[in-house]
């Protein structure tokens, strides 16, 4: 078999190229980059792996606890709650694929595994996943006039995934922040704008965003092989996620029984970690 002909600094020439360089030279408009996320990429198992899959499990406790914290004031709010939950599902989605495009090359030495390195997903791919979804959770959030915490919310997780993770101090409390602001969200499809400026839905974003701090800092060394706080021990802090909502519901006592909804979330406990076992969380 002849192998093909080459130029004087080793690189085959226009033409003679593999296919599969040949497709990435060619221009590639977003709504092929898109089709290319059902052509080539759906994977279910990748994409579990890259969306850290059990720890969507921890989001809807997020959204209900605002919303039970909040006070009573809109008109619709049970709409507006099922509006708000999958605002918060995807704005997480978004941050996890685009914590792994912008880790790549740290992830190629460390983790080359992780489905964008290994090639399961393609890079490109992942970023205009992120990008619609991104585009749709901003368009929900109008929907039910939570602007004011979205847009701040889809800023924090940019920055953070961008390169504000990897500033001391900064970088967790980015996280924290971002946990904090879904929380919020809950509180604003309760009671608008108004409702994340009373004490009780504050002081549990608070209280979620150091707690989210605390995790975040133990998980910047998961990957390393000294580490003291692996990646199932993260995951272990994670999955306490639940039961910690569960308390911030049942604290809304102002909205018995509709605060008793809080002890739904704690069967998520076992699913999720089922879902650990096969999907690693962190």
């Amino acid at each position: 078999m002849i192998p093909p002909s080459t130029s004087d600094n080793g690189i085959p020439p226009e033409g003679e190229r593999p296919d599969e360089d040949r497709r990435w030279d060619q221009p590639t408009s977003f709504l092929d980059t898109l089709r290319g996320a059902f052509s080539h990429s759906i994977h279910g198992e990748a994409w579990g792996r890259l969306l850290r899959l059990p720890n969507f499990l921890t989001i809807p406790g997020d959204l209900l606890a605002g919303y039970l914290l909040a006070p009573v004031n809109a008109s619709g709010q049970a709409v507006r709650l099922l509006i708000a939950i999958p605002t918060g599902l995807l704005l997480y989605a978004a941050g996890l694929i685009l914590n792994d495009v912008f880790d790549y090359a740290q992830d190629l030495r460390e983790r080359p595994s992780r489905p964008l390195p290994s090639g399961a997903i393609h890079r490109e791919t992942a970023g205009a996943t992120a990008l619609v979804l991104l585009w749709m959770a901003a368009f929900l959030s109008a929907s039910f006039d939570a602007l004011s915490v979205g847009i701040p919310l889809i800023l924090c997780i940019v920055f953070y995934d961008a390169g504000g993770k990897k500033i001391p101090v900064l970088g967790p409390i980015l996280m924290g922040a971002c946990r904090s602001g879904n929380l919020l969200l809950g509180a604003a499809a309760a009671a608008g704008t108004a409702g994340i400026l009373t004490p009780a839905p504050l002081a549990a974003a608070l209280l979620l965003g150091l707690y989210i701090a605390v995790v975040t800092h133990l998980a910047r060394q998961e990957a390393r092989p000294n580490a003291t706080f692996k990646p199932e021990h993260i995951g272990k802090l994670l999955q306490m996620l639940i039961p910690l909502q569960a308390l911030f519901c049942l604290g809304a006592i102002h909205r018995f029984p509709a605060n008793l909804l809080g002890l739904l979330l704690l069967p998520l406990l076992a699913l999720h970690r089922r879902l650990s076992s096969r999907f690693p969380p962190s």
